[in-house]
């Protein structure tokens, strides 16, 4: 007999690199879901360029035995995948055919999809932190257990509300208020600025809850750690695991290898809250940090990775269940044959890495100043943007005051980035011509 499968959910994966018109507007400018994914049809009948060329959305070694088990399937789709099941048909009396799982799905279950990464590009024009402290990946998930609130129908958590005591860098963004989000940068008189971004949810350092078991940790370099203490808790707070590293001369990073004989990975496929650990640092000139982590089970895996999907089968949101209560798929067909509600679409959000795109002669003689005074600067005979702008794989226009587009070259990849006194600049270099002439 034929097996009937459905779709449990979906994911799409929105990112700015892929999804920006030439006139600089994105996909995150749109509200509704509906506009958004009418975007991404868009893209794709246009055939750009798109994250899949980057990403391939696999099953972890370690669950590959289950979706089998579960009747589950993993089918890549135009910028993110679905998860279909197997199911077994019910009409009901009103003509509305209800959709029950065909191997019923224990509510701790945990649905895992890696973002394997394909290359180095799509790491090199992600916005993310310069300075790292614990080489962590993010967790991306339908529940709030482990990475906090989230505002459907995203599986990032929610961006940090601005604090006034930490040290932001280039394109780290920040919240101000509700739907308020701004990303932080220094001009070119290094003044703090912070410009407006458009939507909602996007990845961030609150989703970094993922770790490998064998793990390195670095300290800024302008403390001279020379002693430092790492307690791993589990849910309960009982300590698992101690490190303590002395040295008698300042040390900035440590590898720390955790007992695979004394934690809990996502692969076990317990409850949640058994995942959840607390790592404890504490070290010289008053350090002091505090992390949730959850281990994953293949090094190799996550370190190639973008992330972690992870579906909980009964998340503790209500948007976010992919079961009724009694058990049945949220979607079903209506007796006008729609599927009506249609199986939930998560989205995942990814900010470009932003740089300040930096113009300098081909022959290395100084451009003319004063050129295109409403968005560039001329410092030391390079003309810079005033700010920094997205990395994109469609060229894009600056914006004049009143609103009209202007083309000059952009940057032709990633390759072109620099960082310099904390600032990422793209280097573009331009042959002299009326719209670059040299200086006289």
């Amino acid at each position: 007999m034929k097996t009937n499968f459905k779709t449990l959910y979906e994911v799409k994966l929105f990112h700015e690199f892929y999804q920006t018109d030439r006139n600089g507007k994105n996909v995150f400018e749109l509200a509704n879901q509906i506009d958004r994914l009418e975007f991404l049809k868009n893209k794709f009948q246009e055939n750009d360029d798109y994250v899949n060329q980057d990403i391939e959305f696999i099953t972890p070694k370690f669950f590959i035995n289950q979706m089998e088990n579960f009747g589950l399937k993993l089918i890549p789709t135009y910028s993110g995948f679905k998860i279909l099941i197997a199911v077994k048909a019910k009409k009901l009396p009103s003509a509305v055919t209800t959709y029950e799982p065909f191997n019923k799905l224990p509510n701790e279950l945990l649905i895992p999809v890696l973002l394997s990464l394909k290359g180095s590009k799509i790491n090199s024009v992600t916005n993310k932190k310069m300075d790292v402290e614990l080489s962590s990946y993010p967790l991306f998930s339908n529940d709030s257990t482990i990475t906090g609130a989230r505002f459907f129908p995203f599986l990032t958590a929610d961006i940090q509300a601005y604090d006034a005591s930490n040290s932001y860098e280039q394109g780290e963004i920040a919240k101000f208020a509700v739907n308020d989000y701004k990303s932080f940068f220094r001009d070119h008189t290094d003044t703090i600025q912070w410009k407006a971004v458009s939507g909602i949810a996007f990845a961030n350092e609150n989703d970094k809850a993922l770790i490998p078991r064998n793990a390195n940790y670095t300290f800024p370099k302008s403390l001279n750690i020379v002693k430092a203490d790492f307690l791993l808790k589990d849910n309960n707070g009982a300590i698992v695991q101690e490190f303590h590293f002395k040295n008698s001369t300042p040390f900035q990073k440590v590898n720390l290898s955790f007992d695979p004989l004394k934690i809990k990975t996502i692969a076990s496929n317990e409850p949640e809250e058994k995942h959840i650990y607390s790592l404890m640092v504490t070290a010289t000139s008053g350090y002091s940090k505090n992390y949730k982590i959850v281990f994953y089970e293949d090094d190799q895996e996550i370190k190639s990775s973008l992330g972690l999907v992870l579906i909980k089968v009964k998340s503790s949101i209500n948007n976010y269940k992919l079961l009724d209560n009694s058990g049945k798929l949220i979607t079903r067909k209506n007796s006008e044959n729609r599927m009506d509600p249609p199986a939930p679409v998560f989205e995942l959000n990814f900010n470009s890495r932003s740089s300040f795109w930096r113009y300098s002669n081909d022959k290395g003689k100084d451009l003319l100043g004063g050129l295109y005074t409403d968005f560039l600067d001329s410092i030391s005979g390079y003309l810079v943007s005033k700010e920094p702008k997205p990395l994109t794989s469609n060229a894009t226009f600056y914006r004049k005051p009143d609103n009209t587009l202007f083309f000059l070259p952009c940057p032709s990849d990633s390759n072109s980035l620099r960082i310099e006194n904390n600032k990422i600049y793209s280097d573009i270099k331009v042959p002299e011509s009326t719209l670059f002439p040299i200086a006289p």
